[in-house]
């Protein structure tokens, strides 16, 4: 996927926009006082860490039970996830994307989420954000010994490149329908394998 998204990069003969991620979105936090006593029931969900580490696009089957809290950040369709901490700096600030209307949904505790204040493609934005050039970004911000963690302000000063919405949608589209082949054929391995 890290090729492709390379080769895709290399044809393309248009300019791109550089634009640092805090000019086009804001942050918000996720989860806030909360003990163990609050999770695992109640009508609201929350998005897990796992499932914002694992997928470019966050699955919404994969989220746990909490109570519906108002004072809680709800999260909306396009909201971008950023994962703050992990044990090698090649983990730190993974992303995933919501794409989902889905109410009382809330992020879990060790993330922020990004809203972006222009239009986006979302599935532009999925892949982008886990090509091996924004990966190199953010392993340079990661800071620890033994558990990396990245600032969020220090995210929000990181710039990336956007072509025209046009083309974003059309690179979009194009990295959703490999994403769905690869996953297609890994499920066709894992059974022919049982």
């Amino acid at each position: 996927m890290k090729q492709v998204f390379r080769l895709f990069h290399e044809q393309i003969t248009y300019a791109w926009e550089q634009r640092k991620l805090g000019n086009i979105g804001s942050t918000y936090t996720g989860l806030s006082g909360k003990n163990k006593d609050d999770f695992g029931h109640g009508d609201a969900k929350f998005i897990t860490y796992l499932n914002i580490f694992n997928n470019a696009i966050a699955d919404p089957e994969q989220l746990e039970s909490i109570e519906i809290d108002p004072k809680q950040n709800e999260i909306k369709y396009g909201d971008i996830f950023f994962t703050t901490s992990s044990e090698t700096p090649e983990e730190v600030g993974m992303s995933s994307i919501w794409l989902q209307n889905q109410a009382n949904v809330y992020l879990n505790s060790f993330c922020f989420g990004y809203r972006p204040i222009i239009d986006i493609d979302p599935y532009f934005m999925a892949f982008n954000l886990r090509s091996e050039s924004i990966r190199k970004k953010f392993m340079f911000l990661a800071q620890g010994i033994s558990r990396y963690n990245i600032s969020k302000n220090k995210v929000m000063e990181m710039e990336i490149c956007l072509p025209c919405l046009a083309e974003q949608k059309k690179i979009g589209a194009f990295f959703f329908k490999l994403d769905n082949l690869i996953t297609l054929q890994q499920r066709k391995y894992i059974f022919q394998i049982t």
